[in-house]
């Protein structure tokens, strides 16, 4: 009866230690990122909805008055307010709309040259991804320069007087090409991991079936990274949401300022005005925030696999006929 008893407390005391040695390495792993997620995420955002829904006096970093929604009153009532959010919602929407899936395209075509391995494809791989780890101030500076109106080297080179951040358009053209340029390298890696990953005997039977090129492309490879572009697709448009580096480096000087801000830049500049700008600038920080979340929601609505049903079976029916 003894030696059961020693038995089981040996046993308890060994599960009571590997216990407490798997919760100290957990917490080793994950202490880290779990302080530095409640510094930089949590609290920012419950701080930023406190701001939201209180105003400052500027003596303090804490709020001095509790005020309910009318800070978010303001920014769709208030004239002057919703015009310089919601005109600079517009246009970083519209940015969105258009650079978007250029920066899904791009990538998945320089992806699809680099999959078909041609000599030499590692160091071209390696030059597309380059761009992406220089630091944008001064990738920003150098296009300045290139592009300046006296004495850049693309007016010197091609004989033109365009003035290329004095017009809107060309400053918006600009800093598309600028966003292109430094950020196709990551879509670019994560679409070239999933060509990699595509089952090449769906190849194999496609050919045997008399698919080509573009059948090959259309009902295997885009299939097979469906979920390569839905990352590229989710995590570019909430990056070009929150665009403000890049018009700041390359539009502060332009004269139509209200054309080229974009919905952070904006909120920057309220932050720094007056304190009674704080409530506001949180407020407009939380509208936006909504508006990228209700978005990202219907692209995970449109793009999610519909199961069930008889459309593949409707398929390979109208398939089989067609032969």
């Amino acid at each position: 009866m003894k030696e059961v008893t020693l038995r089981e407390f040996a046993t308890r005391e060994e599960r009571r230690k590997s216990s407490l040695f798997k919760a100290f390495s957990v917490g080793g792993f994950l202490g880290p990122y779990a302080i530095c997620f409640a510094l930089f995420f949590v609290f920012p955002l419950v701080f930023g909805v406190v701001m939201a829904l209180c105003s400052f006096d500027g003596k303090t970093m804490f709020p001095s008055e509790f005020v309910g929604f009318a800070n978010f009153e303001a920014v769709f009532t208030n004239p002057v307010l919703a015009k310089d959010f919601w005109g600079s919602v517009w246009n970083t929407l519209r940015f969105a709309l258009i650079i978007v899936p250029l920066s899904i395209l791009l990538p998945l075509g320089l992806a699809l040259l680099i999959n078909i391995k041609p000599p030499g494809y590692k160091f071209f791989r390696a030059c597309i991804y380059l761009p992406g780890i220089f630091p944008l101030t001064a990738t920003g500076l150098i296009l300045l320069k290139m592009f300046d109106y006296h004495y850049g080297f693309f007016n010197a080179f091609f004989g033109l007087t365009l003035d290329w951040f004095g017009e809107t358009w060309s400053a918006w053209l600009l800093i598309g090409y600028f966003c292109l340029w430094c950020g196709i390298g990551g879509n670019f890696i994560i679409l070239c991991a999933g060509l990699e990953n595509v089952d090449k005997s769906l190849y194999e039977a496609a050919d045997v079936d008399g698919c080509g090129a573009f059948s090959r492309f259309l009902h295997v490879t885009l299939p097979g990274i469906k979920d390569q572009l839905f990352l590229c697709l989710f995590t570019t448009f909430i990056g070009y949401m929150n665009l403000y580096g890049q018009v700041y480096i390359l539009a502060s000087n332009t004269p139509d300022q209200d054309a080229m801000k974009s919905a952070i830049y904006r909120i920057q500049d309220m932050l720094l005005g007056s304190s009674k700008g704080y409530g506001y600038a949180a407020a407009m920080g939380i509208c936006l925030g909504i508006i990228i979340i209700f978005i990202s929601v219907i692209e995970l609505i449109v793009t999610k696999e519909r199961k069930g049903g008889h459309a593949h079976e409707e398929r390979f029916v109208s398939w089989q006929k067609s032969r």
